[in-house]
């Protein structure tokens, strides 16, 4: 641009130059020329006087003029009344047959007495300047001088010229150059401010130097924008960001996309529902997404659908919601909101059949309790009485049971135990091998113990008494006679790691991974008749949590079960 302005100025300026040179020389030369005509006339009259004078030869006085130097270039003629040319300094060029009363200086100076021209003569074959008087007999006088003599723009004159044209067109450039500097160099720096601003730096602003004009009104309206823009993308970033934590937090995936599947926006839990990882957004959704169910659940004409899918061999449930995204009056793009109800499902499921459980357990005693208390009215034998009593009593004690488990289940999950003080790890082991230790005697098993901990916890001493309770006495009930139960306590990285491990009937693969599930028994036949409940696993799992620790199970069928807990050790 500035090389642009810089030329566009220089020609205006030679042109004006060129037309200002041009009419100076105009003017100069048809000044001069008015002024060489004056000189003439001048030297007219001083002939007319000096021949007026001289009563002699006329001729003999206008040679003698001739001869003086100041009247070197100038051509004298002396013409008669009639038009015959009596003398002229250049003698040769006189034709004796022409008449001069034609020419144009001459007739003017007939009819007014003083007559001039500047035309071109034949008979010098160049411009001349003419100046003509008439005498008081009627003879006419007159002068002449070469254009080329008259000229007042000498050679020296016009290298003075030159060099003043040449001078002001230098001075107008680098004027131009400076003004053009000074007039730019604002708009570089806002040319320069907007690439800054453009890559995202909204902090510049234009430092202003002119006064009030058009400059300065243009910088601070420019530096107003950059401030309105730099608030207007501050509040757009906070909206963003709070749109990407909100996005990041949520429990749903949301993909939006265009009206050509290109990704427009996606959050990391829909790239985790559907196993996409790196940046996708602006890449086709179909490269990512290929499910025909899916799919076709993201164009139904329904806001809400629920589907099944299978990805990676982990079959998942999804609720998906949709909403078409709207630049008035057209339709953009879509939004999806995907939400896996896999594990509400499953959750569902568990408490349908926890609900179903309970319901069949309770159920059971309660049934034998009104059973045999029907059966009591119509029972007069006092041994056939005692022994229904006796399975009432059972009944009672197994209904018991069965409550008390599920309301210490309610308060673990609860944390609602509020008791919590020291013990020592191996004396509660040691207080549930004292329990135990007949009740696998008069089974025929034996109950080894090896700790070593001597490691003290911080939490509830009953909960942890009753989680060993659970895990031992199950262990000497599916052990057979002559089998072994092995107590293990020991520390291992600021861990306490208990061991039950027995040589029992072991647990099936298939139904190893349900045993800590409500209500689950592998063997429900000997599981009801040893009087257990179906939660005991289950609580010891959450009192496992409840000290934040971990529980793991291996087992073999025919072989035998071990059950390893790591608890962190409080310091």
């Amino acid at each position: 641009m500035k090389k642009r302005i810089i030329i566009f100025t220089t020609l205006i300026i030679t042109f004006f130059l060129a037309i200002m040179t041009s009419m100076y020389l105009v003017i100069s030369n048809h000044k001069y020329l008015e002024e060489s005509k004056n000189v003439l006339n001048e030297y007219n009259k001083v002939i007319a006087l000096l021949l007026e004078n001289d009563n002699g030869n006329i001729k003999s006085e206008l040679e003698r003029i001739e001869s003086n130097n100041d009247m070197k270039n100038i051509r004298i003629t002396y013409i008669s009344k009639d038009g015959n040319v009596i003398f002229d300094t250049h003698k040769k060029l006189i034709n004796d047959n022409e008449s001069y009363l034609k020419r144009q200086e001459i007739i003017e100076a007939i009819e007014s007495g003083l007559g001039s021209s500047v035309r071109y003569s034949n008979d010098l074959h160049q411009n001349m300047i003419y100046s003509a008087l008439k005498l008081k007999d009627g003879s006419i006088v007159r002068t002449s001088i070469a254009v080329e003599n008259a000229k007042i723009l000498d050679s020296i004159n016009s290298n003075y010229l030159l060099v003043g044209v040449i001078l002001s067109l230098v001075i107008a450039l680098l004027l131009t150059v400076k003004i053009t500097n000074i007039i730019l160099n604002p708009l570089k720096e806002l040319e320069q401010l907007t690439s800054t601003i453009a890559s995202g730096n909204f902090h510049k602003r234009v430092k202003i130097n002119s006064k009030d004009d058009e400059i300065q009104r243009l910088g601070k309206s420019f530096n107003y924008m950059a401030e309105q823009l730099e608030i207007t993308m501050e509040r757009f970033k906070d909206k963003q960001n709070g749109l990407e934590a909100i996005l990041k937090s949520m429990g749903s995936g949301v993909i939006a996309f265009d009206r050509d599947m290109n990704v427009l926006m996606i959050n990391p839990y829909a790239k985790k529902i559907f196993g996409i990882s790196g940046e996708i957004i602006g890449n086709k959704l179909l490269d990512y997404i290929t499910d025909k169910e899916v799919l076709k659940a993201f164009f139904d004409e329904k806001d809400r659908v629920e589907i099944e899918v299978n990805y990676n061999d982990d079959p998942k449930i999804l609720k998906i919601r949709k909403a078409s995204i709207i630049n008035e009056p057209e339709i953009i793009g879509t939004v999806v909101v995907i939400q896996d109800i896999t594990d509400i499902k499953k959750l569902e499921n568990m408490r349908s059949q926890f609900v179903a459980n309970i319901s069949h357990e309770l159920k059971t005693p309660l049934t034998s309790i009104k059973g045999f208390a029907e059966t009591l009215r119509y029972v007069d034998d006092d041994e056939t009485r005692n022994k229904f009593l006796s399975i009432i009593d059972e009944e009672s004690d197994r209904l018991a049971r069965l409550l008390e488990d599920i309301l210490c289940l309610y308060e673990i999950e609860q944390k609602r135990s509020t008791v919590l003080e020291e013990f020592n790890v191996d004396e509660e082991i040691e207080k549930v091998y004292m329990l135990l230790n007949d009740q696998a005697k008069k089974k025929g098993v034996e109950i080894f113990l090896d700790t070593n901990s001597n490691c003290v916890l911080m939490g509830d001493k009953d909960k942890f008494k009753q989680m060993l309770l659970n895990l031992v006495s199950n262990s000497v009930k599916y052990t057979e006679k002559g089998g072994k139960v092995r107590v293990e306590s020991y520390n291992s990285d600021m861990n306490l790691i208990l061991v039950i491990e027995d040589n029992g009937i072991g647990i099936s693969a298939e139904d190893l991974p349900r045993i800590f599930e409500r209500f689950y028994r592998v063997d429900k036949a000997r599981s009801r008749e040893s009087g257990g409940t179906g939660l005991g696993l289950a609580i010891v799992k959450h009192i496992v949590r409840l000290f934040d620790g971990e529980i793991n199970v291996t087992s073999e069928l025919g072989v035998g079960t071990k059950i390893v807990i790591a608890i962190p050790i409080n310091i």
